[in-house]
């Protein structure tokens, strides 16, 4: 029946997730009026006969009588006993094709598994029906500037990380700063590895026995990783990162003003995505954003701002001001 046809209509995903929801959790499961509520949008008479439907009571054509549902103490409860298998839709699939072509798959995928996946793909995908392009998927616009260098050495560095976060252990990490100072064998319990979706780079959140703080280190700068010893007390080492961590949050925000004008507004709050934000509208076509963050993100923010050029002004703090002055002061004078 059309009410229930997985392309077309949200029905077949709200029953997807509800029955999955309650086979894991009987105590999610929903009265008719709660679901009544939630699949609204139908008219009155065509609701009735969906629910008929769902608890195999259509008396009109027993083919439309779905089998899915049964009541019980006045909730409705899946007869499945097992979740049903999520079913992807065409474009999460044609994504998700996309995403094998990029070559960071490489670093979470074995070359088998992925070529598995590419193909089952390839034969359930029309591609003359439905073209797969990156810009019908991916959206963001890099810099030149910016490309990610996926060398047998980061594979390397980003593997071992992965395997030492895994177990629990420690790693020497040589990592070239961006001071342009050089650690060699350094040795560092780690936390995670993050992601920056603007800047196209991976980082490393550990903690460095020797300066005992957190720190971030950009994989692009590590260029040697050796596996270390189990880590003592895991456990306890994780809740003293996190709060150390804390402690490092700086208590004033960074505050900056926005135009509306080249789409100044989309390109800031996706630079900003992964921080602790707060906007609101000044008036005149222009946004105020408030940007909480640790210590050591710092020259992250003054990296952003400067990308946005000269539609974003910075309010507060001074030293920040006086920091992205000097950096354009310095910019300047080098092509002079």
């Amino acid at each position: 029946m059309e009410l229930f046809n997985k392309y077309k209509n949200k029905n077949f995903a709200f029953m997807t997730n509800y029955i999955n929801s309650c086979v894991n959790d009987d105590s999610l499961s929903l009265t008719e009026d709660e679901l009544r509520k939630q699949l609204s949008g139908a008219s009155q008479s065509s609701f009735e006969e969906f629910l008929l439907s769902l608890i195999n009571s259509y008396d009109v054509d027993e083919l439309y009588n779905a089998s899915l549902l049964y009541s019980e103490n006045g909730t409705m409860h899946p007869l499945r006993e097992i979740p049903i298998p999520i079913r992807a839709s065409i474009a999460e699939k044609a994504w998700l094709y996309y995403v094998l072509q990029n070559s960071k798959a490489d670093l979470f995928l074995e070359n088998e598994t992925k070529e598995k996946l590419i193909t089952a793909l390839e034969s359930d995908i029309d591609s003359a029906r439905f073209p797969i392009r990156s810009e019908y998927i991916d959206i963001r616009m890099f810099s030149p500037d910016i490309h990610l260098d996926l060398s047998d050495n980061f594979f390397k560095c980003f593997k071992t990380i992965v395997t030492a976060i895994k177990n629990q252990k420690s790693l020497y990490v040589t990592n070239n700063s961006f001071t342009g100072r050089v650690y060699e064998n350094q040795l560092v319990f780690p936390y995670k590895l993050e992601y920056s979706p603007q800047f196209d780079s991976f980082s490393l959140s550990c903690y460095p026995i020797d300066i005992k703080r957190p720190i971030k280190m950009n994989l692009i700068n590590i260029s040697n990783v050796v596996l270390g010893e189990k880590i003592n007390d895991y456990d306890t080492f994780l809740k003293q990162f996190e709060k150390e961590l804390s402690e490092t949050k700086e208590k004033k925000p960074i505050t900056i003003e926005i135009k509306n004008q080249a789409d100044a507004y989309d390109r800031c709050t996706y630079l900003f995505s992964s921080f602790d934000t707060y906007c609101y509208d000044k008036g005149d076509d222009t946004l105020i954003m408030n940007i909480y963050y640790y210590r050591f993100q710092r020259e992250e923010i003054i990296r952003n701002i400067l990308f946005l050029g000269h539609y974003v002004k910075i309010v507060s703090p001074k030293d920040i001001t006086d920091e992205v002055v000097a950096s354009i002061k310095n910019a300047y004078e080098q092509y002079l």
